[in-house]
């Protein structure tokens, strides 16, 4: 009886138990997510209050995201290299204000869009004259000791030959305490310090800036990715609206430490003052009256002044040229922007101002502060500019600006002045007179004339960038035929509707142009002679067909001739005379038709249209492979990752490369379907190597046409998903063509891909069109060092130093390098005491089939590695 009351009574205990432990699982879930930040003292960016609460612009940027988000920000205050340590081993979730580098890359996993952008500027004592570099010889710099920043400013100093002593200081405080004191003349800290601080401490800006840096959230290497993501969203959503809160947080924290606090010297110097006033009365009182009389003169004049300024049509402004903000705007800018004048004062200047302009006033204020600094002239000559500016309804208004730099005699103060006149006007009628000298009044193409023109500009670009070029002639079959039979009108409208098929079916940096009657001419940029039989194919396709009019199909064909650059002349007039030639003997032998001026490139495009015919095929019967060649770490020599390369096998062909195959595939339009194969392919093999140790990534190159092709994205991501691989192993390649047209068009293809978190990497650099600009909006994560200057290292000193300069170029925007083609330890070793981070080549290994690589990585030795191929390279 006893037995069965126990047991009786411990079934509702379990019961109870178990209700318990429910309880306390959803009390867990229903807890926000908890992240712990690391957090040091470093003014503006990180700092605490006076009741000692976290602040500054990225713990305000980070609780904005995490309001949004949900999450629950704990602060753990530590030194700067313990922060980083403790988030290594995973004790802290998130360490904000964290330049990328490669070495950190390998520790720690970031988001894509920068958090913040900074660079290193130099503050002055206020009696020590630096304009430009060149002012500190012979002065003492403070700089943080053992610092990237020091680096840099040692490596600038020395390349002018300049003598400099460096005085290193524990932290930026220091620096700026040293300058106050006298014992150092300017102190080189980041701008952010900078700007907040000097007025506290009694020093100036100088135009001297350098090393730019990229900041962000880093996280721990294979964790919170989904905060990275989340971080990302926000930063790209809030970079685009000027009232976010990440653009309300900058603003609230650019005014400079002390620029609002009463100096300390005010309280006594008030007491002096009670007393001296019962003794100077008398004198008080007719010097009030005095200054009653001057202010209002001066009232008058600043009212006389204000009066006119708000009155003329023109736009009066002044500027700061270190902080290069506005310091006035008159009101006739809401008339010719839509903005009032405190919103423009508000605004950076890159508001104001496109690039490329942006650019060109930089540089013109730039050089008057060093020409008023080396002449001490009072002003510098006017220097006019047309650009064009942004109005609030999202329109553009071309205007005529008139600056100089002025210096005040009093203070020796340098501001910007200006005038801004809206020249909308005269620009559309300089416009309608281009138009008429240049271009076809029928079709709206560029004439003869303008072709020339431009066709003789592209030339010199192609000689300089060693690109070819192709001139086709283009002449409509029995046009005349046409022309009889249906009327001029006809005609007319047939010409019309060919014109704008040939613009439909040409790239961003192609042109075409009417000669004459029924014959046109386009210019092709950067094609080889197989690309140029491609494109004519395509040309001719496009030109066939019914057209309509009046109710009424007309049939009509045209036929091509086809003049390469070198190969059939270097000059415009003989590019077209020869495409010309090549046009009418193809007439002579059948219409519809292309042939090359050189009858070698004649037969090469016969050959090339039945390779396009095979390529047709060569997926659907299995004759693509995809094999992947290692990627090594060089500091460690570990593999981590691989290049899917594509190949194919031909039955009777044999191995057809690459170089051959791929334009083929590209101007048929083929490598949208053969490029999402290999995707799909890539995505499978990095599926499989995730339970390999380290998890490769697995780079894929991918075609500009594939970028353009709508619903890219999403396939990407349903492929990524589907296979269970993150975006951040799947390192997307594309060539610098990529930026051959606009950057806006090229940052609308790349951004959503980086928005999903897939890294971008730029293949084949330093052969086409990239530029700085490109490389600091497009946000790529990886230069790969093209293979033709790699093959020359220990022969071409000049390829030596391009390499150099790419790992550098690269470093200082925080980028990773792939040297690609690395076949001998000399390259090997170079490229390892250059900084590049990683190599890809037949030293490594070949590129293999995915079993081959999987055996690779599990007996690989890095150590040993490094010990055989890199013997005393640190």
């Amino acid at each position: 009886m006893l037995r069965r009351s126990v047991s009786g009574g411990a079934a509702p205990r379990r019961w109870l138990a178990g209700l318990a432990w429910l309880l306390a699982c959803a009390s867990v879930q229903a807890q926000p997510r908890v992240l712990q930040v690391g957090f040091y003292d470093n003014p503006p960016k990180l700092m605490r209050t006076a009741d000692g609460a976290p602040s500054g612009i990225f713990v305000e940027l980070l609780q904005a995201i995490a309001r949004e988000e949900g999450w629950t920000l704990a602060f753990q205050p530590c030194r700067w290299a313990e922060c980083l340590q403790r988030l290594q081993r995973g004790e802290l979730d998130v360490m904000p204000d964290v330049a990328m580098t490669s070495e950190r890359q390998a520790q720690f996993d970031f988001h894509v869009q920068p958090a913040m952008l900074s660079w290193s500027q130099l503050y002055r004592g206020a009696s020590v004259p630096v304009g430009t570099l060149l002012d500190l010889e012979g002065r003492r710099v403070a700089v943080l000791r053992d610092s990237v920043q020091a680096t840099a400013l040692q490596g600038m100093v020395a390349g002018f030959g300049l003598h400099v002593v460096m005085v290193p200081v524990d932290s930026f405080a220091e620096g700026f305490e040293a300058v106050a004191a006298g014992r150092a003349d300017v102190a080189a800290v980041n701008v952010h310090f900078g700007d907040y601080h000097m007025n506290a401490y009694g020093l100036r800006a100088t135009p001297v800036v350098f090393n730019p840096t990229r900041l962000y959230f880093a996280v721990p290497r294979g964790r919170h990715a989904d905060v990275l993501r989340a971080i990302d969203r926000h930063l790209v959503r809030w970079a685009a609206d000027a009232q976010s809160p990440y653009h309300q947080i900058l603003r609230r924290w650019a005014v400079p430490e002390g620029a609002t606090r009463v100096p300390q010297w005010v309280a006594p110097a008030l007491g002096g003052l009670v007393g001296a006033a019962a003794l100077l009365g008398a004198v008080s009182l007719w010097l009030r009256r005095r200054v009653r009389l001057a202010t209002a003169a001066m009232q008058r004049s600043e009212r006389r002044f204000r009066e006119l300024t708000e009155s003329l049509p023109d736009v009066v402004w002044t500027l700061d040229p270190v902080t290069m903000r506005f310091t006035y705007v008159s009101p006739a800018v809401q008339r010719l922007r839509g903005y009032t004048p405190q919103e423009v004062m508000a605004m950076p200047l890159e508001a104001a101002l496109p690039s490329d302009a942006l650019a060109r006033v930089r540089s013109l204020v730039l050089r008057g502060l060093v020409e008023l600094e080396r002449s001490g002239a009072p002003q510098t000559p006017p220097t006019v500019m047309e650009v064009p500016q942004p109005r609030r309804d999202g329109s553009w208004v071309w205007t005529e600006v008139v600056t100089t730099l002025v210096r005040d005699p009093d203070t020796g103060h340098i501001e910007v002045r200006g005038v801004t006149r809206d020249i909308s006007e005269r620009r559309a009628a300089q416009e309608r007179i281009e138009r008429l000298a240049r271009y076809d009044q029928l079709t709206g193409l560029p004439n003869r004339t303008w072709l020339q023109e431009r066709l003789a500009a592209l030339l010199a670009t192609a000689r300089l960038q060693r690109e070819a070029l192709a001139v086709l002639v283009v002449d409509l079959d029995h046009f005349k035929t046409v022309n009889d039979a249906q009327g001029l009108q006809a005609g007319d409208a047939l010409l019309v509707q060919v014109a704008r098929r040939l613009e439909a079916a040409l790239g961003p940096r192609e042109m075409v142009a009417r000669l004459d009657g029924d014959e046109f001419a386009v210019v092709l940029i950067d094609v080889s002679a197989d690309v140029a039989a491609q494109r004519a194919q395509a040309l001719l396709g496009a030109i066939a067909g019914p057209y309509r009019f009046e109710g009424a199909d007309i049939g009509l064909g045209a036929t091509i001739g086809i003049a390469l650059y070198p190969d059939d002349g270097d000059a415009a007039e003989e590019l077209l005379r020869r495409a010309d030639a090549a046009m009418h003997q193809a007439k002579r032998t059948g219409r519809n038709a292309f042939r090359f001026f050189t009858s070698e490139l004649q037969h090469r495009s016969q050959q090339l249209l039945r390779l396009s015919s095979a390529l047709a095929q060569a997926l659907p019967h299995g004759e693509l492979q995809v094999l992947y060649q290692p990627q090594l770490a060089l500091r460690d020599g570990r593999i981590v990752g691989a290049e899917a390369l594509l190949r194919w096998q031909h039955p009777q062909l044999g191995a057809v490369s690459p170089t051959d195959f791929i334009p083929v595939a590209e101007s048929s339009g083929r490598i949208i379907e053969i490029g999402g194969w290999v995707l799909q392919q890539a995505l499978a093999a990095a599926r499989r190597w995730a339970d390999v140790p380290g998890a490769p990534y697995v780079a894929v190159n991918v075609s500009v046409l594939q970028l353009r092709h709508t619903g890219f994205v999403q396939r990407l991501c349903d492929l990524a998903n589907s296979a269970g691989v993150p975006p951040q192993r799947v390192e997307l390649e594309v060539t610098e063509s990529v930026t051959a047209g606009e950057a806006e068009q090229a940052r609308q293809m790349l951004q959503p891909l980086q928005e999903a978190g897939f890294p971008i990497a730029i293949d084949d650099f330093g052969t086409g069109y990239s530029s700085l600009t490109y490389l600091r909006r497009l946000g790529f994560a990886r230069l790969k060092i093209d293979q033709a200057f790699v093959r020359d290292i220990g022969r071409d000193p000049d390829n030596e130093a391009i390499i150099r300069a790419i790992v550098q170029l690269a470093r200082t925007l925080g980028l990773t390098t792939v040297a690609e083609g690395v076949e001998t330890i000399e390259q090997a070793s170079f490229l390892a005491r250059e900084g590049c981070d990683l190599i890809q080549g037949w030293l490594v290994a070949a590129a293999m089939r995915e079993a081959d690589f999987v055996t690779l990585l599990g007996k690989h030795d890095p150590a040993g590695w490094r010990q055989r191929w890199l013997p005393g390279v640190d």
